[in-house]
């Protein structure tokens, strides 16, 4: 049993629960018994590796100092500092608890995860860089980042990034680098008492650089690439190999995803041996995503702002059934009223459409877009698409991620109507907007749902002139939509 569980320390944390233990320290569970209904938080315990008074006052340094850097990252997407102290020559941390799971339960080989795609992974690389963007902006090095040191929140599905005790602070004076090193990095050698800035990280993750002790801010750039290469190829980052020409990780061949070869190019470049040769800063890795452009030709079946909404759309990770209807000025009976029946087994997804029209199950050249069929009408007037990819929020802050959406990629959008409805038998909601695309005014319907981490968005779009004539057939296809 370990001596620590039911302690109370600093007067007010009981330790109730042990988490887990590294190379420099332990971590715990613990109940703040000072504050009403006795909150959950997390306390780190580190233990100097010496005895000796002028060592200890050394390492009481580097704690203060670590404290003094953790209290200064603040960002909701880090864990606050509660409190740090130090009680019979042992040093405590505590920090807010994060309710949710860590990245482990998410990318393989430790989860079966069938989920991971290019959106996936895009989506998952700039919600981390986000942070850590943050977090080198303070001129911290995390030198740990690892699927276990990131968590996703399980209130709002949040990337938030923890464990920064063998974080490293680097300040710049007049160009030079003040490479001093904090308590979990500079332990006391306890056989000759020598400070040895010990090589930190965890192998696989960790670049050359940073196991000899002279980490970059690109480290952590390298360290985020080969977490998105573990999700690509399912190989833990220890087990996966360099090429024995140049040195260079080998991760293509073993790819389980097939990706564009501008993501793979970023990732190669993330991952260089040489940190001169990486991303020198995250920023230049956000730019590189943003610039992840259409695959092949642009299709000249989709309008290009309908192009670049998709774009925008598929960072956040959704299965789209998007309908976009530009009907001739006549109905639908065009097709004599007759109907058929589209139905895709691999996606479960059942919808009727007239007759006449063609479906075309040619992918969409967006990255991102995971498109599952096209109908289209004979004069080409008229497209209704289908896509597919994951989302886990709720139906709310998909309705207020989509309203973000037009409004930042829809010209002179003006949304005039916020509903509830029902699509496939589940709650939905309908937005109806107007705005511009290339000069021509048109109308739009956006309706949507969820099904467990899935969701599904049907939109219609057509020439405000013609919106309203074409409501009733759009309506009855909506309809006709089944989900298994």
């Amino acid at each position: 049993m370990n001596l620590m569980i039911g302690t109370t320390i600093g007067g007010r944390y009981c330790i109730t629960t042990r988490l887990g233990q590294g190379g420099f320290g332990t971590t715990y569970l613990a109940k703040d018994t000072q504050l009403p209904g006795s909150p959950v938080c997390v306390v780190k315990h580190f233990t100097p590796l010496t005895t000796k008074p002028e060592q200890l006052e050394k390492a009481q340094e580097l704690f203060e100092r670590e404290a003094g850097i953790l209290q200064k990252l603040n960002h909701p997407q880090i864990p606050k500092l509660l409190a740090f102290f130090t009680e019979n020559q042992q040093f405590f941390i505590v920090q807010e608890f994060i309710k949710g799971h860590d990245l482990t339960k998410e990318l393989p080989p430790t989860s079966t995860n069938t989920n991971i795609s290019e959106p996936f992974v895009i989506k998952l690389l700039k919600d981390i860089l986000e942070v850590l963007e943050y977090i080198h902006g303070e001129g911290v090095i995390h030198r740990d980042l690892k699927p276990s040191n990131v968590m996703r929140q399980e209130i709002d599905n949040k990337i938030v990034i923890i464990d920064f005790g063998i974080v490293k602070p680097v300040k710049r004076i007049n160009n030079q680098e003040d490479d001093t090193q904090i308590i979990g990095n500079e332990l006391i050698n306890q056989e000759n008492g020598n400070y040895n800035p010990t090589r930190i990280g965890t192998k696989g993750y960790a670049p050359r650089e940073q196991g000899e002790g002279k980490p970059e801010f690109n480290s952590d750039i390298f360290s985020l690439g080969m977490i998105v290469i573990q999700a690509l190829t399912g190989i833990e980052a220890k087990d996966i190999n360099n090429d024995n020409n140049n040195q260079e990780i080998s991760w293509r061949y073993y790819s389980k995803i097939k990706v564009s070869d501008q993501l793979a190019d970023i990732l190669d470049k993330m991952v260089k041996s040489d940190h001169r040769d990486r991303y020198q800063t995250v920023t230049e890795v956000l730019t590189a995503l943003q610039k992840i452009s259409i695959i092949s030709r642009k299709s000249p079946l989709i309008p290009p702002k309908i192009y670049h909404l998709f774009l925008k759309i598929a960072p956040l990770g959704l299965i789209i059934i998007m309908g976009i209807i530009a009907f001739l000025n006549r109905p639908i009976s065009e097709c004599d009223g007759k109907l058929a029946t589209y139905k895709n087994q691999e996606h479960n997804i059942e919808i009727e459409y007239p007759k006449c029209w063609d479906a075309d199950e040619t992918p969409i050249s967006v990255i991102g877009i995971g498109k599952i069929v096209t109908f289209i009408q004979p004069q080409q007037k008229a497209r209704l698409i289908i896509s597919s990819s994951e989302y886990s929020g709720t139906l709310e802050n998909y309705g207020k991620d989509q309203e973000k959406m037009i409004k930042s990629n829809l010209e002179s959008s003006n949304i005039i109507e916020r509903s509830s409805t029902i699509i496939a038998n589940q709650t939905g909601q309908k937005i109806i907007v107007t705005g511009k695309n290339e000069q021509q005014k048109i109308k739009n319907m956006y309706v949507m749902t969820l099904r467990k981490n899935q969701a599904y968005l049907i939109t219609y779009t057509a020439p405000i002139d013609d919106y309203d004539k074409l409501i009733k057939p759009v309506q009855d296809m909506i309809k006709s939509l089944q989900i298994d």
